[in-house]
């Protein structure tokens, strides 16, 4: 294997890393030893649950999504067949175990490839309701989240499935445009965790003498190591060319400056809420902030300019406060890990985003206008702001917000019937 293709993989195990220590730097002491536990947990059964039946139903329709070497036995996709190679795919069904013909080499890359957005999918929820539900339940939940939930939505949107094909199937751009998972990973996990805690009700108000706990000065430092941590794990992912882009024209430059820009905006204005608002800076937030932005921009970097990629992320810094906020102080659901706050609505911003791809890059996107688009030679992912004499295309943010809708909506009632579930014996 040389240098090009394992550098990346390994550098994409650094972003559940990173999530890991930002979550963990605004616990208290006494439920960060328990969410320590409970994290490594996750991350071990996200491996075992993928191996035995997510990378199945993520890709076992990967045939229809390139004619690579060594993927001809992941060729079943179930859902409506439209031509030999169309479908409007809901879940793949090929490669339990890596076993039978699907255990070659090719496949195995695209396991070690994606295990690290699955083991993040899954961490989120896990983090987010370790302090306020018993170990068991959050395990279930990230076992559930990455050996289920995750991968029918990657299906839908990394697979060949339904969201992938909406620009060949309803002509709606080039179907959901999510590079490096503000929906398929950050969304779906946020919303997953935002339903767990809606499930579990608001928390207790604090005594009005009790004093806020502060983590401990270290806790801090631990979430700014996280954030970079995340920032290499997400530059190293992102620049290895993941499979469900294979055909379409992508620039790493692009990819990695705006992914560096986002994260610095996103940083900026959360700082300079908190100067504003607490006549301080706040290091916990700011690392909260510049992975919002890194959220925020996911799925829309390579295809918007790097302007769009400064507003983007000077978005998700502000929203970041604001959000922590609301879930926090308003609601009440105790999210000390701020996971929710970080993902689900950055997620859905980032989605949006491709409203302002210009059209440069993409060209070839979910099979669609690898020569022309729309009439026109050269133009790729587009939304509102096209470059040049390329033509807007609305029918993009169709697809977007279908994508949107059909993470969104599941996600909150999955993670919301699991944890009502999974509390309904110790009701009283």
């Amino acid at each position: 294997m040389s240098t090009e293709t394992w550098l990346p993989l390994v550098l994409g195990y650094l972003i559940p890393i990173g999530f890991f220590l930002l979550g963990w730097g605004g616990m208290e002491p006494q439920k960060a030893r328990q969410a320590a536990t409970r994290g490594l947990l996750a991350l071990a059964l996200a491996a075992l649950g993928y191996f035995a039946v997510g990378f199945a139903f993520h890709l076992g329709g990967a045939n229809y999504v390139s004619s690579e070497p060594g993927l001809a036995a992941l060729d079943s996709l179930r859902g409506d067949q439209i031509d030999e190679n169309l479908y409007w795919g809901l879940v793949g069904t090929e490669g339990f175990f890596l076993a039978g013909d699907a255990d070659t080499p090719a496949a195995r890359v695209l396991f070690v490839t994606y295990l690290p957005l699955v083991a993040t999918a899954g961490l989120l929820p896990v983090l987010s309701l370790s302090s306020r539900t018993r170990g068991w339940q959050v395990a279930l939940v990230g076992l559930l989240t990455t050996a289920l939930f995750f991968p029918l939505v990657a299906c839908w949107a990394w697979g060949g499935g339904w969201l992938a094909t909406l620009g060949r199937t309803m002509e709606r751009g080039h179907g959901l445009v999510d590079y490096a998972g503000s929906g398929v990973v950050y969304l779906l996990g946020g919303t997953l965790a935002l339903g767990g805690l809606l499930a579990l009700g608001r928390a207790p108000a604090p005594a009005e003498a009790e004093p806020a706990r502060m983590p401990p000065d270290h806790f801090p430092l631990l979430a700014n190591l996280g954030a970079l941590l995340v920032l290499v794990g997400w530059l190293g992912w992102s620049l290895g060319a993941p499979f469900h882009a294979s055909g379409a024209q992508i620039d790493p430059g692009r990819i990695a400056v705006n992914g560096l820009l986002a994260t610095s905006a996103a940083t900026l204005t959360c700082l300079a809420y908190c100067w504003l608002v607490l006549g301080r800076s706040d290091p916990l937030m700011a690392a909260r902030g510049a992975v919002g932005g890194l959220v925020a921009v996911s799925a829309a970097a390579p295809f918007i300019p790097s302007w769009a990629a400064l507003v983007v992320g000077g978005i998700a810094g502000l929203l970041l406060p604001l959000s922590i906020y609301l879930i926090d102080h308003l609601l009440r659901l105790a999210d000390r890990t701020a996971a929710v706050a970080t993902t689900a609505l950055n997620g859905l911003l980032g989605l949006l985003a491709v409203a302002l791809a210009d059209g440069k890059w993409g060209q070839g996107w979910n099979g669609v206008g690898a020569e022309t688009y729309r009439t026109i030679a050269g133009q790729g992912v587009t939304g509102f702001v096209p470059a040049g004499d390329f033509l807007g295309d609305p029918g993009q943010i169709v697809a977007q917000v279908a994508g949107l809708a059909f993470i969104v909506i599941p996600g909150l009632v999955i993670g919301w019937l699991a944890l009502k579930g999974l509390n309904w014996p110790y009701r009283r």
